[in-house]
């Protein structure tokens, strides 16, 4: 009896560490071409297309109205992630970021809105900044100028939806203006 237990104590391990040794799903990503540099949007999840409308890293490239992405995970995406890869790497200091899904003022309430966002680079900056809660484009400044070859934007806290929990963010543009010129 005592081997039995034993037996079945040692599968449960391998089992368990198999499972934690699971490998993770590939970022998908979107590019965008422009006058200073190519950028690489990729999100370490997305939820699933409904139809027509998807959710992927397509729309921060995307010029169209309406486009979101929103987190793929169970719950509110604490910890997920939008990383901005830069070829070549650039000077910057600003981003203008549209919080939630703000298609209309029903789908802004109705999803979750990123409340703590965590914004770190390639060249060692970390931060962790408040955006407000409405739909309106919010420009973070970051306290000094960057050269980064990427910068992630992590879900740190949010501000839950009335009628879900996925987690969305209409818009992270770079200012590559203002030290490219």
């Amino acid at each position: 009896m005592i081997l039995r237990k034993s037996a079945l104590a040692a599968a449960l391990v391998v089992l368990a560490g198999a499972a934690l040794a699971q490998p993770k799903p590939k970022e998908q990503c979107a590019i965008q071409g422009g006058q200073f540099a190519e950028l690489r949007y990729c999100v370490n999840s997305a939820k699933a297309a409904e139809g027509e409308l998807a959710f992927g890293p397509e729309a921060f490239v995307s010029g169209e109205g309406g486009k979101v992405w929103c987190e793929g995970v169970v719950g509110y995406g604490i910890g997920e992630t939008v990383t901005l890869h830069f070829k070549p790497g650039l000077r910057l200091q600003e981003f203008a970021i549209r919080n939630g899904y703000s298609k209309t003022p029903e789908t802004f309430k109705d999803n979750s809105r990123v409340k703590l966002l965590r914004i770190q680079t390639s060249d060692g900056f970390a931060t962790i900044v408040i955006l407000p809660d409405k739909p309106e484009e919010h420009v973070v400044k970051l306290p000094r100028p960057v050269k980064p070859q990427w910068v992630r934007f992590s879900i740190v806290d949010i501000y839950p939806g009335e009628r879900g929990s996925d987690t969305c963010i209409a818009g992270i543009s770079p200012n590559l203006e203002q030290l490219n010129r």
